[in-house]
């Protein structure tokens, strides 16, 4: 009897790691990556099970960052951000919600980073405006390596998002200020500036624990279990 497993990191999906990274029950994480029913499973041997379960923990080991611009999915062409001057309140809010437990809302992040392009022109992009209803689902079936890979960028863009942030939020609440006639007004919005601007630090706290291990690494893949 045999289970039929990703061979490698680079087989392995975003909704596949949405289950590896937050449980340990070894039935379930192999349900997760065979497709298999949990009763096809039960009857399965408790070795095999074990065995299949240790070479997911190695695969998870193996962790592999691949940064792409542009990448398809199931027919559509997605496009990572590609001007941070643009990244709206919306987004920034939206982005920190879903970074919290990333790994219960990693594919909603995701559909925040990467959106459907609507049109190039040689090597740049446009891509579609944030709505928060993009199709975040079909995010599970993204490649791991591309999420590690958009986290790490998202990371290391540190600097470059808090001027962006800032400049933004700067401009926005001075329109709003003008726009305004009483004290209490000028006051809140003074103070939105300063909690909206402390955001990066909040969310480079919640992404450090998802990134300490997402490190580009060697490739190799050994068990005895069948591969694919």
């Amino acid at each position: 009897m045999k289970l039929h497993l990703p061979a490698s990191y680079e087989d392995l999906t975003l909704g596949h790691l949405m289950v590896l990274e937050t449980t340990e029950d070894p039935v379930k994480r192999v349900q997760a990556v065979t497709g298999l029913s949990f009763a096809e499973l039960r009857r399965m041997p408790q070795a095999l099970i074990m065995e299949a379960n240790a070479h997911l923990d190695t695969l998870q080991k193996q962790e592999v960052a691949k940064h792409l611009p542009t990448f398809e999915l199931n027919g559509t062409t997605y496009g990572f951000i590609p001007d941070w001057e643009n990244f709206s309140a919306g987004e920034w809010i939206d982005m920190e919600t879903y970074t919290a437990d990333f790994w219960k809302t990693a594919h909603k992040a995701m559909s925040i980073l990467y959106r459907p392009l609507n049109r190039k022109w040689g090597d740049t992009y446009a891509i579609e405006e944030y709505t928060a209803k993009e199709d975040a689902e079909a995010f599970k079936d993204m490649p791991a390596p591309l999420v590690a890979g958009a986290l790490l960028f998202f990371w290391t863009t540190e600097r470059a998002l808090l001027s962006n942030l800032q400049s933004s939020l700067l401009k926005a609440t001075k329109e709003a200020m003008s726009s305004l006639s009483s004290g209490d007004g000028i006051q809140y919005s003074t103070h939105w500036l300063v909690r909206m601007s402390s955001r990066w630090t909040q969310l480079r706290s919640s992404l450090w624990g998802t990134l300490s291990r997402i490190w580009p690494t060697s490739k190799t893949s050994t068990t005895s279990v069948s591969n694919r």
